[in-house]
């Protein structure tokens, strides 16, 4: 039986170019750590369900860089150019800390309410930093009190529907909510918000979906 591969900045690098994403020393350095304490905290809790680091790489890792490619091209033009962004839900971390690793435009918060994993979270800052890069511990309608976001970032919070509901109010003009899915949202039927981009990309052979919406400020309405 063949002898598992170790977690190293060189075959991290291989791995991710083979997939069209470039990293630097530096960056393969940071994501390889990460997902050598990601497998070791996942012996303990259940972080992610993959087992292996190559898994999590595949099925996780690759979300985050299609993530930053989709805000560089669609989204970011469209907002400040320090953007306060929040990921509601952060669990172990994901997209936002390998995103952080390759987008790092204005400051990111990661909102999670329970205990180890904001632990988790901080351990992995602790040990390699990113820019502007925060955990906050609690609930997130304590976090989002009187602040307003000019990107938020969802992964699987709560069913979208409903969180666009929950963030109502919470982002700047022009803000963005993004949602990463596992099918195309629509919201057709809300006249409170609207699509802003969309985009498909596979991972192995699933398609996912990154779609972004902000609300409508009704001028259009007026006639």
């Amino acid at each position: 039986m063949a002898k598992p591969e170790n977690c190293s900045p060189s075959l991290i690098r291989t791995l991710c170019e083979k997939e069209g994403f470039l990293l630097n020393e530096e960056q393969a350095s940071q994501l390889a750590g990460y997902l050598s304490l990601l497998m070791q905290w996942n012996k303990r809790m259940n972080l992610v369900g993959a087992r292996h680091w190559r898994d999590a790489l595949d099925e996780l890792i690759m979300d985050s860089f299609h993530l930053s490619r989709f805000l560089q091209e669609h989204v970011f033009p469209h907002l400040p150019p320090s953007p306060v962004s929040w990921d509601l839900g952060s669990g172990a971390g994901l997209p936002g800390i390998p995103l952080r690793m390759v987008w790092q435009e204005g400051s990111y918060w990661m909102v999670e309410s329970r205990d180890k994993r904001t632990i988790f979270l901080s351990t992995v800052l602790a040990r390699h930093p990113l820019k502007d890069t925060h955990v906050f511990r609690g609930r997130a309608e304590q976090f989002m009190e009187g602040k307003k976001a000019d990107l938020i970032v969802s992964r699987a919070f709560m069913p979208w529907k409903e969180l666009l509901h929950f963030v109502q109010g919470h982002l700047t003009e022009g803000g963005n909510i993004v949602f990463l899915s596992r099918e195309p949202l629509k919201a057709e039927d809300s006249m409170l918000w609207e699509e802003t981009a969309s985009s498909a990309y596979t991972i192995g052979k699933d398609k996912r979906w990154f779609c972004a919406f902000r609300e409508k400020n009704g001028r259009e309405e007026t006639a």
